[in-house]
């Protein structure tokens, strides 16, 4: 074999090695153009791919799945970032987990599965309070995050019943800021830790009392992936928070052309 035709087989097998590689799943994410997007790439290295939805009010999703509500739908994400399921949801504001989403008109907890969705109603005095935040489901159980007049509460839900099992004020930093009326911003509710953004900075409280800053000035707040939050600013780029580094490490988002 000559050297020519070697050089050819060479390039060839180059350019089917591309092709197959993919860069690995980092979650979901809101880019410039307010369109939902799957996000891959590694820290620090991002890649916009495929629109999820537009118009999108709020989204929780954390590597095995996650939940998007728009305006009149509850849409189901698998663990690929595909819409796995979509179904009729109330046209009012709805606070969602990973694998829940809470509706406060109606005082009812959507729990998701592979089968359908169960829907529990939880009776307003038990809550006592607005729920801001939802954290992952483990098992029969799902933190709900409320605040009562300016007290931040932690609250264990039993998901067959809709029976509070547990009530924590967690205090802190984000305790005493996560319910003032200026607030403005959101709060993210994990197994470990809570983020509050904030229009200074994001504040990470972890359950052992630990308490930091990241100095983003922040918008909104939203469950991106297994390892992720993105941050948003009204006034500069999103931010992909990693939250499996200790301490979090923040990369900015890339700028995203509009998908036609």
């Amino acid at each position: 074999m000559n050297r020519g035709a070697i050089i050819v087989l060479m390039c060839a097998a180059s350019a089917n090695a591309q092709q197959k590689f993919s860069a690995p799943l980092a979650g979901i994410a809101r880019d410039s153009h307010q369109q939902l997007r799957v996000v891959h790439g590694l820290s620090g290295t991002f890649i916009w791919h495929d629109l999820i939805g537009e118009n999108v009010v709020d989204w929780a999703f954390d590597g095995n799945g996650g939940l998007v509500k728009t305006n009149t739908e509850l849409l189901t994400i698998g663990a690929n970032g595909a819409i796995a399921g979509r179904r009729s949801a109330p046209q009012q504001k709805a606070v969602l987990g990973p694998q829940s989403a809470f509706f406060p008109e109606t005082h009812e907890l959507w729990q998701t599965a592979q089968n359908g969705v169960t829907k529990v109603s939880i009776e307003p005095e038990m809550i006592a309070g607005s729920v801001i935040a939802l954290g992952p489901a483990r098992g029969r159980r799902v933190q709900l995050a409320v605040c009562r007049a300016s007290i931040l509460w932690q609250l264990t839900i039993d998901t067959t019943n809709g029976s509070v099992t547990q009530e924590l004020a967690p205090g802190g930093a984000i305790g005493e800021k996560a319910c003032l009326p200026s607030r403005g911003a959101s709060l993210v509710l994990l197994a470990d830790r809570m983020l509050l953004a904030t229009a200074h900075a994001v504040l990470v409280q972890t359950a052992a009392g630990i308490e930091r800053s990241i100095p983003i000035s922040a918008s909104h707040a939203a469950r991106a992936g297994e390892q992720w939050i993105e941050v948003e600013s009204a006034t500069g780029p999103a931010h992909m928070v990693r939250i499996t580094s200790d301490p979090e490490k923040t990369y900015q988002l890339p700028a995203a052309k509009e998908l036609p």
